[in-house]
């Protein structure tokens, strides 16, 4: 009885003190393609400046897909001006074998990845992140869907 009371406690610490989906929303693309001039924004309302934020990329791809990376433009503003702007290359493929990262369901591979870490917001309000494929294709294919995920970490 008690190894098992001691495996309960351990899973709760391990589960209680992380951190704690604040908002996540992600877009799917019209036929697997990610157009050039198409961007993902997302509309987030920040209530809280007193804890830190993990900024999360959600990316979704099939093997379709024509590179083993995808270079993510990513901006993150407020009402007024930006407050950060970063270029992600993000690895889908293993470089040798060609094998795909992430984990599969189906035919579809979901990625999840860290674009900032211990954000804090200056002000509470509203912000906006604002994703675009910078892979310079027209048409990049084999994309699914792309997403942010934000988190308070505790």
């Amino acid at each position: 009885m008690r190894p098992i009371l001691s495996i309960i406690c351990l899973t709760f610490l391990i589960f209680s003190c992380t951190e704690d989906r604040y908002f996540e929303d992600n877009i799917d693309f019209k036929d697997r393609i990610w157009g050039l001039e198409e961007s993902a924004e997302f509309d987030i309302e920040i209530d809280s400046i007193e804890v830190p934020y993990r900024i999360k990329l959600n990316v979704r791809n099939t093997l379709d897909y024509p590179y083993r990376n995808l270079y993510i433009q990513y901006s993150l503003s407020d009402s007024n001006r930006n407050i950060s702007k970063k270029l992600h290359n993000i690895k889908l493929f293993e470089g040798k074998t060609g094998k795909p990262f992430g984990d599969r369901q189906s035919e579809v591979f979901s990625h999840q990845l860290i674009l900032q870490d211990s954000v804090y917001f200056p002000e509470k309000g509203n912000y906006t992140i604002k994703l675009k494929q910078y892979m310079r294709e027209k048409e990049l294919k084999g994309m699914v869907s792309v997403g942010i995920r934000l988190e308070q970490i505790k």
